[in-house]
């Protein structure tokens, strides 16, 4: 289980958090939602130990995060929770490297000091990258994949590392609506997992509960049936939202404003 505690961060004078209480359970999604600049990504790294709260605190499995940046804690950390970030990665540092080596990689944390990669660790890897549709790519370089490949490439190194827990921010990016739903289909069924979305209906349809961020504030929580209302969204995307559920599937429609650059005389004009 990981845990937030009234967790503050603050870069300089700008508080990105403000005292936040979260917690990813070993079983479940948990989503969290907000428009731009809300937090979702600062508190995404708080829950890994990338980023360090200003006050409060996170705990994995009772034990603060805050001590598991060097030796045999860190690896502790890394055997229990899987990262799939934005930040830049080893599929842009110009370093050759296959697909496989980088899936490869997700093993590390149950190699100790002399890293070995034994039949076992293939055999999760290769069936990492069959769980993303990547076995044809395998022997491919990460500089010849494209977004969408080199996402579910990162995806299939979390996946190898076999954690208890995986956080994702925007997982979906790149992805065509195959993979989108095929990728989060994947993460449901993996136990406590915490993901950053931007895309409410994915949300609604993925997580199995929903938190609700705006400028540093958890202002909702709960289930995608109790969350997902206008009454909730309307005040923290400042846009009109209608609900419609179908089968007991939630559908958010988000209705066309007047087109203010036309008002403004931004087109239409000589």
């Amino acid at each position: 289980m990981i845990t937030a505690e009234n967790v503050h961060v603050d870069f300089g004078a700008t508080r990105a958090l403000a005292g936040v209480d979260l917690t990813v359970p070993d079983e479940g999604t948990v989503g969290l939602v907000g428009p731009n600049g809300s937090g979702k990504t600062t508190l995404l790294r708080a829950l890994y130990g990338s980023v360090t709260p200003s006050s409060g605190r996170v705990l994995l499995d009772g034990a603060d995060l805050r001590g598991g940046r060097h030796g045999s804690r860190q690896t502790d950390v890394a055997r229990a929770v899987a990262v799939v970030a934005q930040e830049r990665d080893a599929t842009s540092s110009g370093m050759p490297m296959s697909v496989a080596d980088l899936v490869t990689l997700g093993r590390l944390p149950h190699q100790g000091r002399l890293p070995r990669t034994s039949d076992h660790d293939r055999a999760v890897v290769t069936g990492a990258l069959d769980a993303v549709g990547m076995t044809d790519l395998a022997r491919r370089d990460l500089a010849e994949l494209s977004g969408g490949e080199r996402q579910r490439a990162l995806i299939a190194r979390a996946l190898a590392q076999q954690t208890r827990h995986i956080l994702l921010d925007e997982p979906t990016n790149h992805l065509d609506v195959r993979y989108q739903h095929e990728i989060l289909e994947l993460v449901a069924g993996l136990p406590g997992c915490a993901v950053v979305l931007h895309d409410l209906n994915l949300a609604a349809r993925y997580c199995t509960h929903i938190v609700v961020l705006d400028r540093g504030v958890v202002v909702a929580e709960g289930t995608p049936d109790e969350v997902l209302v206008p009454a909730v969204l309307e005040p923290v995307y400042g846009r009109r939202v209608t609900r419609v559920d179908v089968d007991g599937e939630i559908t958010l429609i988000f209705p066309r404003s007047t087109d203010r650059a036309t008002d403004r005389g931004l087109v239409g004009r000589p």
